[in-house]
């Protein structure tokens, strides 16, 4: 029975502790929670401390409005008074106060008391408060008074009475006196309920709007949320995941800031990934040739060891260039790979075309000279064109034309240069069109498949890339083939260094 009742216990206990868990690190560590809370305490600091003040304000307010409604019930007595005793010539004290009396209407909590020869005569409305009745001592002390007087008093229940005097003079004697009295206390609480109920619904409409900010909150605070989600969804074989870019403002610039730097990250790994495949899958065979070869060294004879030796030799010649290249299409997607100046179109164009004709026993032609300021860097620029001369060069025979050319391209929407390689080779098959820019392709019916490593293409996109440009292709079997690099002008620095390459089916890369 003591098993079966801890058992049923746990339950109960675990709730508990859910329930625990959830209000410290769910609901009170949220965000939106901590600034609902700040705010609340905030605005009950500034409600609390405003309460005294406006009390305060109320109740002088209460005081002044009580005081001139007094002011304007002696002005209206004096009034009476002159116009009964000098026009009328009224000397008559009782009537002169009965009239007045009659006509006057007290507000509530006001009163108005005659007195003659400093007693107590009549009173509005008859039936008055302990403090101010016929027989008390305020009532009698004020009868005696010769002169307007006003001060206030504090009676036996701790509430304030304030009090007017006005004498009633008849042929320079005085013969009686007005007093004109009102307990604070009432006029006070009236108003004061008044503030409290509207301090009341101003702390529900603030709980309410508390309520409603902390349900807003979390929607501007959601980019938040999805990117804690995102971050968790991120492993090292999936980086492609983003943020939903929407609005403006601080959240909308986080998730822009986030997802830029996840495509950096993804463009690192992806560098980092094709690095390692590219060279494990490249270097595997030149590295068993000249293992196997350094191996059966031993079996050859010294005559042919030397042919061992320089075989060996060539190809950790080939890895070498391998990992250069290798290393300079990692190196393609970072921001220093491009050393960018203001060139001459027609000098570079010129002094590509002297380099290439030591490349091979070709029929070199210059097409065109474009003229202008262009904005590259011209070593990288130099390097993709020669690469593309090399290209030609191992698909053309001797009597072929191999020819370079470059032109300002006045007809595109932005200022673009041109600058093509053409040769009148073996031209292209369709079907390599589309994967020659590929790493490590070549084109099936190159008379150079064994040579080279399939990386010349690739590495003038990279280079086009990085200029925020393309490269195109133009290319017919049997009729050579014409490549044509298009970049701009002037690299904007706002351009993407990830820009696509739009390009037509391409010739094979036997470099």
């Amino acid at each position: 029975m003591l098993i079966n009742s801890q058992s049923k216990s746990l339950p109960g206990k675990t709730l508990s502790f859910c329930f625990k868990n959830w209000l410290s690190d769910g609901f009170f560590g949220e965000t939106r929670t901590r600034i609902i809370i700040w705010y609340a305490i905030l605005t009950g600091s500034c409600l609390g401390l405003s309460i005294p003040l406006f009390t305060h304000l109320v109740i002088w307010q209460v005081d002044q409005r009580v005081a001139e409604n007094l002011q304007e019930e002696i002005q209206n007595f004096r009034d009476c008074v002159n116009n009964k005793v000098l026009v009328e010539k009224q000397t008559d004290a009782k009537k002169i106060f009965d009239h007045f009396l009659y006509e006057q209407y007290p507000a509530d909590k006001t009163f108005l008391i005659a007195t003659i020869q400093g007693e107590f005569y009549r009173s509005s409305p008859l039936r008055l408060p302990q403090s101010v009745s016929r027989t008390s001592p305020l009532t009698r002390e004020l009868s005696q008074t010769t002169e307007p007087i006003e001060g206030h008093i504090v009676d036996h229940k701790k509430r304030e009475i304030l009090y007017y005097t006005e004498p009633l003079i008849i042929d320079g004697k005085v013969k009686g006196v007005l007093i004109i009295a009102n307990i604070l206390a009432g006029e006070r609480q009236e108003a004061l309920d008044t503030f409290f109920i509207v301090i009341i619904a101003l702390f529900v409409l603030v709980v309410f709007a508390l309520i409603l900010a902390w349900f807003i909150s979390g929607r501007l605070l959601r980019p938040i949320q999805s990117l804690i989600k995102t971050a968790h969804s991120i492993s090292e074989t999936d980086l492609s995941k983003r943020i939903c870019e929407s609005g403006r403002g601080e959240m909308a610039s986080l998730a822009k800031t986030f997802n830029q730097m996840m495509e950096r990250l993804e463009k690192a790994f992806m560098a980092h990934r094709q690095l390692v495949n590219d060279v494990s899958h490249e270097l595997r065979t030149p590295i068993a040739i000249i293992q196997g070869n350094l191996e059966s060294l031993d079996y050859y004879t010294p005559e042919e060891r030397p042919e061992i030796i320089k075989l060996a030799l060539d190809e950790l010649s080939r890895i070498t260039r391998l990992v250069e290249d290798l290393l300079l299409l990692a190196r393609a997607e970072n921001q220093d790979f491009l050393i960018l100046e203001t060139v001459e179109l027609a000098e570079l164009t010129q002094a590509i075309y002297l380099k290439i004709q030591g490349l091979g026993k070709r029929n070199w032609r210059l097409d065109a000279v474009g003229t202008g300021k262009i904005n590259v860097d011209p070593q990288r620029l130099t390097q993709a064109i020669i690469n593309l001369v090399n290209n030609a060069v191992q698909h053309t025979q001797e009597n072929d034309i191999i020819a370079i050319g470059s032109c300002i391209d006045k007809t595109s929407n932005k200022p673009e240069f041109r600058f093509w390689v053409r040769d009148t080779g073996e031209g292209i098959p369709k079907a390599d069109q589309h994967r020659i820019f590929q790493r490590f392709e070549r084109g099936e019916n190159s008379r150079s498949s064994s040579e080279g490593r399939g990386l010349g293409l690739s590495i003038v996109t990279a280079i086009a890339e990085s200029h925020a440009g393309s490269i195109e292709l133009y290319s017919q079997l049997g009729q050579g083939a014409t490549f044509t690099l298009v970049l701009p002008m002037k690299k904007s620095r706002n351009q993407s260094d990830s820009s696509k390459t739009l390009r037509n089916p391409g010739l094979e890369d036997g470099d």
